[in-house]
């Protein structure tokens, strides 16, 4: 159900979702619509209560998303032209990662909001985010050597990070510049 309070002199609308759950619990999305769900035992008033104790940390988020929204992504390549980049660079990590007698993945493109890539060792599949046309080319060549190197650490020990800072060692940077990017 939609509901309505006033934070800091700001009238903010959210939904309120009764459920089967233990905590209050608020989620804010990335376009800005607040999700507030609680258990039905929970008063009205409680539940107001807890809102208006995060109202800092609601509208900061809300700033956030607005600014993240006006703020236009720069596209460095376009569909077809990211889908080749990361396939040609795909090509070139192989050679390395061949000689650890790795098969050649199949490689799989799709849009996710939380990831720049995924592996899936036992498979043999990398799959890549499309919104990687948002980046530079640098880090597309990071994201696929990342996804490469789980084939030979599955995981994101220590020893992960040794083996990936042999073919990439600027990857800090590079994962730096992509939590700049925006995927959502």
């Amino acid at each position: 159900m939609q509901k309505e309070i006033t934070l800091n002199g700001t009238l903010i609308k959210y939904e309120l979702v009764y459920k089967k759950v233990k905590n209050k619990n608020l989620r804010i999305r990335p376009d800005g619509s607040i999700y507030v769900s609680a258990n039905k035992r929970v008063a009205e008033k409680t539940i107001e209560a807890f809102i208006l104790s995060k109202s800092d940390f609601i509208l900061r988020a809300l700033e956030k998303y607005k600014n993240a929204q006006a703020s236009e992504q720069k596209e460095y390549f376009d569909d077809s032209e990211i889908r080749e980049i990361i396939t040609t660079f795909c090509r070139k990590a192989y050679l390395y990662y061949e000689a650890f007698g790795i098969k050649y993945p199949q490689i799989k493109f799709r849009k996710m909001v939380s990831r720049w890539g995924s592996c899936h060792t036992q498979k043999g599949i990398l799959t890549f985010n499309t919104a990687l046309k948002y980046a530079p080319y640098e880090c597309i060549e990071y994201v696929v050597l990342h996804e490469f190197t789980h084939f030979l650490v599955p995981n994101h020990s220590q020893k992960f990070y040794r083996e990936l800072e042999k073919v990439c060692p600027d990857w800090k940077i590079c994962r730096r510049r992509l939590k700049e990017i925006n995927i959502r």
